[in-house]
């Protein structure tokens, strides 16, 4: 399963934990943040003489068997690997109107069910699921997903249930003052809404741009995490969209001496998870030291488990801007907007 993130500029970052609830409210809880490990080592597997990359977007793992990265390729913007071995098998997909071809390219809204891939086709607001093999995606189901009302594409579409899926409230941002929405494929009344939005004065898109999150879910679809890009504080609901736990996270590594603005200091996105686990890429970083050291900046995992508890925090040898995890090989496979025909494979701390 896997969760939502839009990658243009490095969106990510850090780890932390220790609990101390507040006084009188049960489902906060404050952690202090944990040191970082020695620095993960990347394995580095090259593919120059056989595909590359335009683009990257989403990077997911299908039943411990395949790894799929999405690409802005219009012949052919899904790559499939085969995992362990780490061996190219196709591109498939095309960019266009014809049966089974896409008018927008699904670089981040993509799901997996089993062995099953699901893209979220945005111009008929439709999910297209697929069974993924060893020589090309087969269809399997067509069902739409969208909301009476809605006037925006959905993003940040994440599969809890076999019945239901979560998505970014959007447009409706002040009237309801929720951030995410669940939906239900092939109706289009909104099964409920979810996540209310920390006190602020701000309005429209200010205010969900202040408050930016990715989301994942756990294998069994009974508990979603969401993790704030500004601010360094995650939630965790259950299923039917109740708080269980509002972690905010204490970090003495993070350095803010001059370091202004802070408006744009972003922390982490939530890259996969199962049912043990939440696994996140952090950056801790202003965006403009970012784009300054692009060639050089570093980003981190994370591992923390679903009560809000630091497992792991380790740097990447190299710089890395998208991943996935397979606990069945203990591996993390990533890829890097610098190296465009190379996977970097990590072993699970």
């Amino acid at each position: 399963m896997r969760v939502k993130f839009i990658f243009t500029s490095l969106l990510i970052l850090c780890i932390t934990i220790s609990c101390s609830l507040y006084e009188g409210e049960s489902n906060f809880k404050e952690v202090q943040a944990i040191e970082y490990e020695d620095n993960l080592v990347s394995d580095e597997h090259s593919f120059e003489n056989i595909t590359t990359f335009l683009n990257p977007g989403d990077i997911v793992n299908v039943s411990d068997e395949y790894i799929i990265i999405s690409d802005a390729d219009p012949s052919g913007f899904i790559k499939v690997f085969s995992i362990p071995d780490l061996e190219f098998l196709y591109a498939w997909g095309e960019q266009g109107r014809g049966p089974h071809e896409f008018q927008f390219i699904p670089l981040n809204e993509i799901n997996t069910n089993g062995n099953h891939l699901i893209l979220y086709e945005i111009g008929t607001r439709v999910l297209r699921e697929y069974k993924v093999n060893d020589t090309t995606l087969v269809p399997v189901n067509e069902t739409s997903l969208q909301y009476n009302g809605q006037t925006n594409p959905l993003t940040g579409i994440t599969k809890v249930k076999e019945d239901f899926y979560i998505a970014d409230e959007g447009v409706n941002v002040d009237s309801s003052n929720h951030r995410f929405i669940a939906l239900k494929p092939g109706q289009d009344e909104p099964h409920f809404s979810f996540g209310n939005y920390p006190d602020t004065e701000l309005t429209g898109y200010e205010k969900k741009f202040e408050f930016l999150n990715t989301t994942n879910s756990s294998e069994d679809g009974e508990r979603v995490a969401a993790f704030y890009f500004y601010h360094n504080r995650f939630e965790i609901y259950d299923h039917q969209g109740n708080l269980l736990r509002d972690i905010r996270i204490n970090d003495e590594s993070i350095n803010f001496t001059n370091r202004e603005p802070l408006d744009f200091f972003q922390y982490r996105s939530i890259k996969t998870a199962s049912d043990d686990f939440l696994y996140l890429m952090a950056m801790h970083e202003n965006q403009d030291k970012i784009d300054e050291n692009i060639e050089t900046f570093r980003t981190s995992f994370e591992k923390w488990d679903w009560d809000g508890n630091p497992v792991n925090r380790a740097m990447f040898d190299v710089p890395i801007h998208n991943f996935v995890v397979s606990e069945k090989h203990k591996k993390i496979y990533a890829y890097s907007v610098l190296d465009l025909h190379t996977i970097f494979e990590f072993d699970i701390p």
